[in-house]
């Protein structure tokens, strides 16, 4: 999904809550800069925050909702819940 110049990769529905959740993918070929995770800054959190408020704004959607992180490494994926900024 698209505003602007921001955007985020993936919008799921967790059933458990009936939580949106949004999603930043980063993934990274080798560890030399180590995890993926670490290149989601204050500033891509703001701008994921950017999104999902102009999605529920267009969507009229009032669920709670949260932001993950999903990391992709040769190694693996790791999936961190409910992150969240200062």
């Amino acid at each position: 999904m698209v505003f602007k110049k921001h955007e985020i990769d993936l919008i799921a529905l967790d059933k458990r809550h009936q939580e949106l959740v949004f999603v930043e993918v980063k993934t990274r070929q080798t560890g030399q800069f180590g995890n993926p995770s670490n290149a989601v800054g204050k500033t891509k959190l703001k701008s994921l925050q950017y999104v999902a408020q102009q999605y529920l704004r267009t969507t009229d959607l009032r669920n709670l909702y949260r932001f993950d992180i999903i990391a992709v490494t040769p190694g693996g994926v790791e999936h961190f819940e409910n992150v969240t900024w200062p």
